[in-house]
């Protein structure tokens, strides 16, 4: 399977960024994270966290070897029509200074209200909670945007995600042909209160 090629970038300037999703929590290890909304000021943020993943991991959430992230992904991954699209990143604050340590996306179909998923951490801080935190945030808040199922492909060797998507609810099917693992969730319609 190649490497994903995204779409044209989203033309963001009429859709305000959703700063209510922002909100605060904390790894397993008690280490304190922020979970926001991506934005195009992250661009840098975002090579950074790519360049310190390793070979394997952008493996395992590319299905290929990618050197660098291009600057049309880049555009790609930072503007999000947060009217219908989520694309959360969890961060640490370090001395007045920002680092994405991982990122979950649900990306809705052309006008459908199915959504694709996708999620990686940073190597140094796989194992600590972090892409489920990042998935069930990012879940609900699709589920509230009106996205009625998602969907999202895994290599057969990625069994931390293959564990994690079960966790989540997902129905976890080979597909063997393709040679890849496919997980799929229906969202329930919250209930007016």
């Amino acid at each position: 399977m190649s490497a994903f090629e995204p779409p044209e970038p989203f033309d963001d300037s009429g859709v305000p960024y959703p700063l209510h999703y922002q909100t605060r929590a904390f790894a397993k290890d008690g280490s304190q994270i922020t979970m926001r909304p991506i934005k195009p000021e992250d661009a840098t943020l975002l090579v950074e966290f790519f360049n310190a993943l390793s070979q394997r991991t952008i493996f395992l959430r590319f299905f290929g070897e990618l050197k660098e992230l291009p600057p049309k992904w880049v555009k790609h991954f930072t503007r999000i029509n947060y009217a219908r699209d989520v694309a959360m990143v969890a961060i640490e604050e370090t001395e007045s200074r920002e680092r994405i340590l991982g990122v979950c996306r649900i990306m809705r179909e052309g006008e459908t209200s199915k959504g694709e998923y996708a999620v990686v951490v940073a190597d140094a801080w796989q194992g600590r909670g972090i892409g489920i935190m990042l998935s069930e945030y990012s879940i609900s808040i699709a589920r509230r945007l009106g996205t009625t199922s998602i969907w999202g492909i895994v290599s057969p060797e990625n069994n931390k995600m293959i564990l994690m998507a079960r966790q989540l609810g997902f129905s976890v099917k080979m597909d063997a042909e393709a040679e890849v693992i496919d997980i799929e969730m229906a969202l329930k319609k919250i209930r007016p209160v």
